[in-house]
């Protein structure tokens, strides 16, 4: 079983790009889930979620304590997770402009992009908050090859309305193509 833990801002679109990752998984052939960390959360505030893919029936449904990869919506929110709890041979995928300092000599295996640039771009940005959900989701594609990009899109494009599918898809296929998987 594959487990991934993400940290993401209220209003970011971290839930559902969480439910569209799990959704790309099962257009894959996996099984999947996606499990939002609910509490009080309100925009701007750190949000969790876990996502999970095997080829068996997923049995369990509680967070996730050790994950083989980890989402991280920006940079500051490095803090709101415990590296340690990432597995070695994972991926961080990361939307940031450069390898943090926190990172650097970590040996650990970074697929950076800068989701929140190409989501400005697109003008995905509702209430003052850029929704990086699915630019992020193009990094994890193209970081971890578990998912390929033609079943993200279409995850994409069921999840979201017609309206907004196109640029969010125009996102994750952009961040895909700028995504740099680096050793820290």
């Amino acid at each position: 079983m594959i487990e991934v833990i993400q940290v993401s801002r209220g209003g970011s679109g971290g839930v559902t790009g969480a439910k569209i990752l799990a959704k790309a998984a099962m257009l894959q052939g996996l099984d999947s889930q996606a499990i939002p960390k609910y509490g009080s959360e309100r925009r701007g505030a750190v949000v969790e979620a876990y996502i999970r893919f095997d080829t068996k029936p997923i049995r369990i449904h509680s967070p996730v304590y050790k994950a083989k990869h980890a989402i991280v919506f920006e940079e500051t929110m490095l803090g709101n997770i415990d590296i340690e709890n990432v597995d070695k041979d994972g991926i961080i995928v990361l939307n940031a402009k450069e390898i943090p300092e926190s990172l650097k000599g970590s040996g650990r295996k970074i697929a950076l992009v800068d989701a929140t640039g190409i989501s400005q771009e697109l003008g995905l940005v509702l209430s003052g908050f850029t929704m990086a959900a699915t630019a992020i989701l193009g990094a994890f594609a193209k970081g971890t090859e578990i998912i390929d990009l033609d079943n993200l899109v279409k995850a994409i494009t069921d999840q979201l309305n017609e309206r907004i599918a196109p640029k969010n898809v125009e996102a994750a296929k952009r961040a895909f193509e700028a995504t740099k998987v680096i050793e820290a």
